[in-house]
């Protein structure tokens, strides 16, 4: 005999999460069951001003530990299921260890953290590309190395010509600049001609 019947659940099961590291509010915290470690962090505060963001570890009972890379999760929401959490797990947050500063002629000039192996082609690829007037021939890095700050001018088109890369340091600031030259292949015709204009010259 078939019979039918309804049941409503009225109240999501809680679990206790540990959230340690560079965080705004330390601590445990109650928070649905359904959550992510994402969920977790925003619960927290999120990484305070040099917490890691690419490197965020999550701890479970007899599983391997995750790394949590919020960039990843920009680029593809679907990873944070990758990251539902049990009772009692842990979430670390370390000291971000390689932070640059992008500014200038690119689609989005931030403060970026880049992984170990990451450099130049990986962070222009973070900033959405350069702008159509961004001078690619001479970008400007301006480093702290032994108690010194010294200026590095890179040629990216050359870069990207070689199939090359130029390494990042942590606290680097990478300019872009902006194509300021005029055009100089063009002539103006004025005066008593039938369509007074700017031609380009060839």
């Amino acid at each position: 005999q078939n019979e039918n019947f309804e049941l409503t659940v009225t109240t999501a099961r809680t679990i206790n999460v540990n959230i340690l590291g560079e965080v705004f509010t330390n601590g445990s915290f109650n928070i649905s069951a359904v959550n992510t470690a994402f969920n977790a962090l925003i619960a927290a505060g999120g990484p305070n001003d040099i917490g890691s963001v690419r490197n965020i570890k999550v701890l479970s009972a007899g599983k391997k530990p995750r790394i949590l890379d919020v960039y990843k999760y920009l680029n593809n929401p679907l990873v944070s299921q990758e990251f539902y959490l049990s009772e009692n797990d842990y979430i670390h947050v370390p000291v971000a260890q390689k932070v640059v500063t992008l500014t200038g002629a690119v689609q989005r000039p931030f403060r970026y953290e880049l992984l170990d192996k990451e450099n130049l082609k990986d962070l222009i690829g973070y900033a959405a590309g350069f702008k159509v007037n961004a001078l690619k021939g001479n970008i400007q890095i301006k480093r702290i190395e032994d108690d010194m700050e010294k200026i590095i001018d890179v040629n990216y088109l050359e870069l990207e010509k070689n199939g090359g890369d130029f390494t990042l340091m942590n606290g680097d600031v990478i300019t872009v600049k902006e194509i300021n030259v005029t055009a100089s292949n063009y002539v103006i015709a004025t005066g008593a001609v039938q369509n007074p204009d700017t031609f380009a010259l060839k």
